[in-house]
Parts: C-alpha cells; sequence; structure tokens
C-alpha cells in the first residue's frame, strides 16, 4: 500500500479491474489501521456520486479497535481516470469484482 491523499496514517492500494467499454479500469481501497492491534474490521462502501473522504468516520472505528478500509467504486473519486465517465455503470453487478476483492 502506498501513502493516501488525506495523509498519514491513511493508506491506499489500486485495484486493477481490466478493462470495460471506455479504457483500463481500477478501484481504489483505503485502509486506516486501528490503533490497538485487533483482528476487526469494517469495509466503508459509498453511495451514488461520492466516495471516500470522511477521515472522522474511519477515525472513530480506529480509536474503537477496529480496522477500517474504505473503497472507491470503479468511475469514482480516487478511481476515476481521465478517460470516463464519472460514476457510470450499466448493471450493479459490475461492482461485484471490486467489492469482492476488498472483503
Amino acid at each position: 500500500m502506498e501513502r493516501d491523499i488525506l495523509g498519514e496514517p491513511f493508506e491506499r492500494e489500486t485495484i486493477d479491474l481490466g478493462r470495460d467499454d471506455e479504457g483500463p479500469v481500477v478501484a481504489t481501497l483505503v485502509r486506516r489501521r486501528a490503533d490497538t492491534a485487533t483482528d476487526r474490521a469494517v469495509l466503508y462502501v459509498h453511495g451514488f456520486c461520492d466516495y471516500f473522504f470522511q477521515r472522522h468516520l474511519a477515525e472513530h472505528f480506529a480509536a474503537r479497535g477496529w480496522h477500517f478500509y474504505a473503497l472507491d467504486l470503479r468511475k469514482y473519486g480516487r478511481s476515476l481516470l481521465p478517460h470516463q465517465t464519472p460514476n457510470f455503470c450499466r448493471d450493479i453487478s459490475d461492482y461485484y469484482p471490486e467489492l469482492d476483492t476488498a472483503a
């Protein structure tokens, strides 16, 4: 993982999802580790026309002993590439690959 745009202690990983009719597609998994050792984790998935930027949400979970993960779906936020139509998908099942990978 590399440093996220939110800065320390946030990290991110780009998930390669291959190609669709617009070209290459990626998703982005953001991580904020818990303040204490734990095996508990929570995954945040944003809604339509959104992406993860709610630092306070991650801090809330981390302070309570949860690793926090947030997924920027394809064509949203950190995952939006210059050649893509923002927030576009043909079917909700298009998101299954990144959801499966993140989980």
